[in-house]
């Protein structure tokens, strides 16, 4: 918790002391002494985007494990995150295979290349094992919003050409987490109308962002904890690609009638699934939930107003 505090929300300088001392006693914490335990030789941790439940891990994917570890406050530099990403390139680069079992259609290669490639970014967006996946999405991304505005029948038209995957009303349609992610690690290098009329989509669509399911445009009044976690991501990733920010509007009014009057947030016990969250050893003592859930806060306020 500290490093992110230090780090996300009072933008310490890498060499202060203070997130000197967070970060080496973040090395001995109870978090990344399960994620190094379960972390295998080549750099993953087992399987990539679906979880083996017959696995006896407590880590359930690769893609959940880098997550957690950033959202613990570690960055590239790491030997873990290092690892992961010498892994997560050589499936891009064709040097190796998740061990995921294969789906039976048109769209697995691109599925897998696609979470590979948003997992690795999330490390590392300028690794060169990138290039090619996300000159791909941008392609997509370009067809896609050639009228300034989302055209399914153009998405179809593009996959046919690009990629021979069928995506309409599947995982593959363009708002999903993983291309987002992707496209937002660089998402200077697109073309602003095409950058702009996907913001704007994403913002505005009932569903909000792929496989988290929340809308972004409303308070998020009366959403469970792990409803409100998948909101956070999404806003994130709908802030690095230059959506409206979540300072002004409907949340930032929710967060300032849901803060307490010590000007902690205390939002409710975490989802099982979350990476995010906790932060700190356990929300066994008191105050630590509220403090865990004001650095998540803090740190997604930062981003949007930097």
């Amino acid at each position: 918790m500290r490093v992110r505090l230090l780090r996300d929300v009072l933008c310490a300088d890498r060499e202060d002391q203070r997130l000197r001392d967070a970060r080496t006693a973040l090395e001995d914490s109870a978090h990344l002494r399960l994620l190094r335990a379960e972390q295998r030789a080549d750099g993953s941790w087992g399987r990539l985007h679906s979880r083996d439940t017959s696995a006896a891990q407590a880590v359930p994917t690769t893609e959940w494990a880098v997550e957690r570890t950033l959202a613990l406050g570690l960055d590239a530099e790491h030997s873990m995150l290092a690892a992961a990403a010498e892994h997560l390139a050589s499936i891009l680069e064709g040097r190796a295979a998740p061990t995921d079992p294969p789906e039976s259609n048109d769209r697995w290669e691109t599925s897998v290349r696609l979470f590979a490639a948003a997992t690795l970014a999330r490390i590392d967006a300028s690794h060169p094992a990138l290039d090619e996946p996300r000159d791909l999405w941008q392609e997509v991304a370009r067809r896609t919003f050639a009228c300034g505005v989302y055209d399914a029948a153009a998405e179809t038209e593009a996959h046919r050409a690009l990629t021979g995957a069928s995506v309409a009303g599947t995982h593959l349609v363009l708002s999903n987490r993983y291309a987002l992610e992707l496209l937002a690690s660089r998402a200077e290098r697109m073309d602003p109308d095409v950058r702009r009329g996907l913001s704007l989509w994403v913002g505005q669509k009932p569903g909000g962002v792929g496989y988290h399911g929340v809308p972004l445009a409303v308070a998020p009044q009366g959403m469970s904890a792990g409803e409100l976690e998948r909101f956070f991501l999404s806003h994130e990733i709908a802030a690095r690609l230059g959506a409206p920010g979540a300072a002004t509007g409907p949340l930032a009014d929710w967060l300032g009638r849901g803060r307490r009057a010590d000007g902690l947030w205390d939002l409710g016990s975490r989802a099982t699934w979350t990476a995010a969250l906790p932060l700190s050893e356990t929300w066994r003592r008191a105050n630590a939930r509220a403090i865990d859930w004001t650095v998540r806060v803090l740190a997604l306020l930062t981003r949007w107003m930097a």
